[in-house]
């Protein structure tokens, strides 16, 4: 394969991985919203169903009530905070970085061979190449050309 086509996968590659992870970060950031939204309206309908259930039927003044609702508002938002923070890479996402590792791999093999193929087959190679038979030949009595 060819160092073009090798760079041409690996940024298909690249491309790929970047399009999938925005779709995996702008649907969590939607679901989030969502939730968020919903969230806003279940604090306001459970803030009024917790503190009076904390006034009427478990007897607490109106600052025992008030200080359990707000410890329930700690919580969720503890919660809901640490179940926004995580996020899991697609199937497709790993597959893609896999492909697009291997072309990096074989890029770079490539290159090395073709450096090593370079310098071997150079103009300094052949010079020294040409200088070690001359060497060769004087030592065992031939001359060398000229």
């Amino acid at each position: 394969m060819r160092i073009g086509e090798i760079g041409k996968t690996i940024i298909d590659g690249e491309l790929t991985l970047r399009k999938l992870m925005a779709i995996r970060l702008g649907r969590q950031a939607a679901f989030l919203v969502v939730a968020a939204v919903f969230g806003g309206f279940a604090a306001i309908t459970g803030h009024a169903l917790l503190w009076a259930f904390c006034y009427q039927t478990l007897g607490f003044s109106v600052l025992g009530a008030s200080v359990a609702v707000f410890a329930a508002d700690i919580l969720a938002a503890f919660m809901f905070a640490f179940m926004g923070r995580r996020s899991y890479m697609t199937p497709e996402e790993i597959r893609v970085r896999f492909a697009r590792e291997h072309a990096l791999n074989e890029l770079r093999q490539t290159v090395a061979l073709s450096a090593v193929v370079g310098t071997l087959a150079g103009p300094v190679t052949r010079h020294t190449g040409r200088a070690i038979w001359n060497l060769f030949q004087t030592i065992f009595g031939r001359r060398p050309r000229a």
